[in-house]
Formats: C-alpha cells, structure tokens, sequence
C-alpha cells in the first residue's frame, strides 16, 4: 500500500519530498494500470469488430451489427480515454513550479472532475442502450410486457453500476484520497506564505 490512511495526523502539513516521492510511486503506479487498460481495450474492440464484420452466420441480422459496432465504438471511446490519462500522467512535469505541480497532481487525482464525469455518462447511457436493446429479445416470462421487461432490465443494469461506481470509490478513497488531501495541507500552506 503506497499511503497509510493516518501519515499525517490532523493538522499536521505533510513534507514536500514524502508527498512528491508518493505521488511518482503512484502515478508510476497508474501509468502501468491504464496503459494495460488501453490494451485490453484495443484489442476487445478489435476482437469485436473482426466478429461483427466476419459473422456469417444467417441469424446475425444488421441488428446484431448495429449492436456490435456500439460495443466497438465504446470499446474504442475507452480505450482512447485511457490512452488520454496515460499521456497526461506520462507527461507529468514534476519540474514544474511547486505550486503548479502539486495543483496539477491534485486535480490528476480527484475523483470527479467534468471531463471523467462526461466521459461516465457517455459509457454508461450508451452501454445501457446496448443492453437493453440485446436483452429485449432475450427469453422472458409471456405475461411480460416490453415495459416490463426494459424496467427490469434498467433495475439489473444500474443495480450493477452502482455496486461498481462503489468499489471504484472505494479503491479511491484508500489509494489516492490521502494524497488529495496531503497536496491539499500542501498548496493551502503554500498559498499561505505567498
């Protein structure tokens, strides 16, 4: 584990060179975890595409190709997402500025920011349009109606994105919430003798 989650107690502002020496062990860390990400992501959508092309079985209708190019699209979205983030944790300039580097560094590892939001948006309506689109045609009891069945498939799928919205925090908030914080003590200190 790279952070303990009490390094520092309460009001105690962090030293420079322990935050900078965990934030590089980290984003070491991070660079490793979405380049493999990228990866894996790439070659899913290439996988899928030589499926949804390559397919000649007669019951694949254009709608099971409309499907699968959705899925190649989201897989390629992610993939070019994770590629993003590796460039921009690669490129991390702990030259910088001081205040400027640790800024940079705080907002590489919050947890929400707007351009991860619409990217999580994006992905997770765009997915729910696939899967509910595949699993209409699915086997379901006969006195069901296609309301029904959307509305439990909504419930599964959102049941589903919830409990992994949650383990993502989780993971968060025991890897990189303490740094948050530290570079926060940090730049509000620096900020304070300026």
């Amino acid at each position: 584990m790279i952070f303990k989650k009490k390094i520092y107690p309460d009001g105690q502002t962090p030293q420079l060179d322990q935050v900078v020496d965990q934030l590089k062990r980290l984003d070491n860390k991070n660079k490793r975890l979405m380049f493999r990400m990228f990866v894996f992501y790439l070659i899913f959508a290439a996988l899928y595409l030589g499926l949804t092309l390559l397919n000649n079985d007669p019951e694949f209708t254009l709608e099971n190709r409309i499907q699968g190019a959705l899925c190649v699209l989201i897989f390629l979205v992610t993939a070019v997402f994770f590629w993003h983030h590796y460039r921009k944790t690669y490129k991390a300039d702990y030259g910088a500025p001081v205040l400027k580097m640790l800024e940079d560094a705080r907002d590489r590892h919050k947890l929400l920011r707007p351009g991860k939001m619409w990217f999580m948006i994006f992905i997770v309506l765009t997915c729910d349009v696939v899967v509910t689109w595949a699993l209409i045609d699915a086997t379901w009891p006969a006195t069901w109606s296609v309301l029904t069945i959307i509305l439990v498939v909504q419930a599964g799928y959102f049941s589903l994105m919830s409990v992994s919205y949650l383990i993502g925090y989780l993971i968060w908030r025991k890897k990189s919430r303490p740094l948050v914080r530290n570079l926060t003590k940090l730049i509000d200190e620096l900020r304070g003798d300026a």
